[in-house]
């Protein structure tokens, strides 16, 4: 468990720098000791192994040390924002402890307790920590739920065991290459993979809310961070002009395609090397892509094959539904036998994207099945209309989807946010960027925010309904 290496690294290299909090400088002694005694305050709670508890604590440092004390409990750990839906109460109501920064109402949990900065304080002040062994490791143990990005329907959830997250963070580890040399930006609110993979390898996590990503990637020596391609457009989008490059920064990226021309300014401006991460957290990752590739390699431990609609592989270089089987894989979703079904069949977990395998270890992902937009006689998708509004036109962030005209026939709708210029030279830019394709009429819409998960994947569904509504608006 995570804890075991931070201890390792405690007793290793004590004075070596775990965490840096706002300034704030961690060792690992001091981590290591943090664990211990939030694992002795925890256990108080007395939650038999295997119980859940769901943490909601926005305080990152705060939230490693409950996540990391519960692990040496052999408590399960789901991290989240309260959802408000009443179609969440059931799965709510399955956790033994609700720890949350906030009040809640009595229904959503049977047992809660409310983390306040006193409580946190009279931990770390505390003299108690626990040495005494937790329960044995096993790998078929439960360890964690997470949830399914839900950016065109209902998010899912999923429960990895000990197993399946230690080889998730193992295989981190090795495409990055973390050292006691990295340096590692925490710009994803509560991200965990990039975070612990660092931390396992007694490298330093960076936590900054003081200032900009760019500011503290220059501050503190940063070596790697995570960053989606609209963070990373908006980390690029804020360069000062007189912005000194860093000697060596490697991003890693996910939740969507880099476009080439975004990755092209990431390398001019910014990074030595972007990584572009492909998976799942049914799968865990399946492929990666670095440098000008555009087709993405096959992970060891992955295997792929693109099939038809009915389920047929495709010889290499069709176009087809991406199916994947991982040696990171769940066996499907947490109480939803129905869309298990729909996901998981005979071995394998169908990702609901398109792409092509132009051999075994080499995957070209174009999007998601149900997101292309039938318009007329030809079908397209929309992260490539998307990837060309942004090279031809200055926005800050843009979606595109379908909407009905009068007449009930799909036509295209553009959405963009912080246009830079008036409309109409907006609208020519849109059009010079569709000029090559038959796409017919379409609608640009201007709104404030494009939906995107924490992750930075568009929410489609969201952004189809507030495109509908902007033109219905008299």
């Amino acid at each position: 468990m995570t804890a075991d290496y931070i201890a390792f690294h405690a007793a290793e290299r004590p004075d070596a720098l775990a965490v840096v909090n706002d300034g704030r400088e961690i060792t690992f002694a001091q981590f290591s000791r943090d664990i211990r005694k939030f694992t002795a305050a925890l256990r108080e709670f007395e939650l038999p192994r295997g119980a859940r508890a769901l943490i909601d604590c926005e305080d990152v440092y705060a939230h490693w040390l409950l996540r990391f004390a519960f692990e040496r409990l052999g408590v399960v750990t789901a991290t989240s924002s309260l959802p408000q839906d009443p179609a969440s109460l059931p799965f709510l109501r399955s956790f033994a402890l609700l720890l949350s920064e906030k009040d809640s109402p009595p229904e959503i949990a049977a047992h809660q307790y409310r983390i306040t900065p006193q409580w946190l304080r009279e931990i770390l002040a505390s003299d108690r920590v626990d040495d005494a062994p937790g329960p044995a490791e096993r790998p078929a143990d439960p360890l964690r739920i997470l949830h399914t990005s839900g950016t065109t329907g209902t998010a899912k959830r999923v429960l990895y065991s000990r197993r399946i997250h230690d080889r998730s963070i193992e295989k981190v580890m090795w495409l990055v290459g973390f050292t006691h040399r990295s340096r590692y930006l925490q710009a994803l609110p509560l991200g965990v993979g990039g975070p612990t993979a660092c931390m396992r390898a007694g490298g330093t996590v960076v936590i900054e809310s003081r200032m900009t990503a760019a500011q503290a990637i220059v501050a503190h020596g940063v070596t790697h961070t995570t960053l989606p391609p609209i963070a990373l457009k908006q980390v690029l989008d804020e360069l000062p002009a007189g912005f000194i490059k860093p000697d060596k920064l490697t991003i890693l990226s996910l939740g969507a395609k880099v476009s080439g021309a975004l990755r092209d300014k990431a390398i001019s401006r910014l990074a030595t090397e972007v990584c572009d991460l492909y998976g799942t957290n049914e799968a865990g990752f399946v492929s990666s892509i670095r440098g000008i590739a555009e087709i993405g390699a096959v992970w060891p431990g992955v295997e792929v094959e693109v099939v038809d609609e009915q389920e047929r592989p495709l010889p290499y270089g069709a176009l087809g539904r991406i199916r994947v089987r991982t040696d990171c894989m769940v066996e499907g979703y947490l109480d939803d036998p129905e869309a298990t079904a729909r996901a998981f069949r005979d071995g394998w977990f169908y990702a609901g994207d398109l792409g092509t395998l132009h051999d075994a270890r080499r995957l070209q992902v174009l999007g998601r099945s149900d997101d292309v937009l039938n318009i007329g006689w030809s079908k397209f998708l929309p992260e490539m209309l998307e990837d060309l509004v942004l090279k031809f036109a200055a926005v800050g962030d843009v979606g595109v989807c379908s909407l009905p005209n009068a007449d009930g026939i799909d036509e295209i709708a553009v959405a963009v946010s912080d246009p830079h210029g008036g409309r109409e030279e907006l609208l020519e830019r849109v059009t010079r960027a569709f000029r090559s394709f038959q796409v017919g009429n379409f609608k640009v819409l201007i709104v404030d925010r494009i939906p995107r998960n924490a992750n930075g994947k568009i929410e489609r569904n969201r952004l189809k309904d507030a495109a509908a509504r902007m033109t219905r608006a008299p």
